[in-house]
């Protein structure tokens, strides 16, 4: 058994009062009594840890807050300060997207696909009816 299956495991019992019970009725008393303020100690931990992550987002709501008054109290727009075409996207990709292989038409538009997943509605009718998938290729002059 995994450690990601024994963790299920006890958060499954230690979310039954009936499961807890069970287990206290089964296990030495101190054994149980040790088993508790270690129990204890480590939910004081993640309670100073809680309590410390809600105080630091507290803290950034609040500056956000402020600068965003500070900014209308300036005149202008927390838009305006991006600038026109600045986008800000809130996740990074990790992996650079993988360079475009094929190109076909669809509905009078050029459109590329990587070769990666599904494949385009045109190209997967175009490969049925007994083309091939090298027509398709963006640089068919290079070697792949």
């Amino acid at each position: 058994m995994s450690d990601k299956d024994s963790y299920g495991e006890i958060r499954r019992v230690l979310s039954n009062i009936r499961s807890i019970r069970v287990f206290a009725r089964e296990t030495d008393f101190e054994l149980l009594k040790e088993m508790h303020e270690k129990l204890g100690a480590a939910i004081e931990e993640r309670r100073a840890d809680a309590e410390k992550e809600a105080a630091a987002r507290a803290e950034r709501d609040e500056k956000r807050k402020e600068l965003l008054q500070l900014i209308e109290g300036e005149g202008f727009t927390a838009e305006e300060l991006l600038g026109d075409g600045v986008n800000i996207s809130k996740t990074r990709s990790k992996t650079p997207k993988a360079p475009a292989k094929y190109e076909f038409v669809e509905n009078g538009e050029t459109k590329t696909w990587t070769g990666k997943g599904r494949k385009p509605k045109p190209i997967a009718e175009a490969l049925s009816a007994g083309r091939s998938l090298d027509e398709f290729l963006i640089n068919k002059g290079e070697i792949q």
